[in-house]
């Protein structure tokens, strides 16, 4: 089931990174360490669940793009790197909706380790 509520998924932002975020007419949510083993779509919903603690050991920022057509998607991607450097980008899709933020988190981290070390490979 594809959710088409335009939002922001943010993980490891600072208050003044989400207020900037925000003030594009754009809503937040903050994921926090109490949301981590919920599946994407609870999350989008506004589900609760009790169970879904779990501390993430990654120093990183996540953002997961959720209901944007692909020119807002630009355009908001190109205004978010004027101000957050790094982190992981996503779009969320009808395959990792059913996955757990942890999970989702761990694979996009894993993908950027793996293209940064293709990078320094070539250099």
């Amino acid at each position: 089931m594809v959710i088409s509520d335009k939002c922001i998924l943010a993980y490891g932002l600072n208050s003044e990174e989400i207020k900037k975020i925000e003030s594009q007419n754009i809503k937040v949510m903050e994921i926090n360490d109490d949301m981590v083993l919920m599946k994407l779509e609870d999350i989008i919903c506004e589900k609760t669940n009790e169970n879904s603690y779990d501390k993430l050991p990654l120093n990183e920022k996540a953002l997961i793009f959720n209901g944007f057509k692909d020119e807002q998607l630009k355009v908001t991607i190109r205004y978010i790197r004027g101000f957050i450097k790094g982190g992981v980008l996503a779009v969320s899709t009808a395959q990792n909706y059913k996955w757990t933020f942890k999970y989702l988190l761990e694979h996009l981290v894993e993908e950027k380790e793996w293209f940064e070390a293709q990078q320094k490979g070539r250099k």
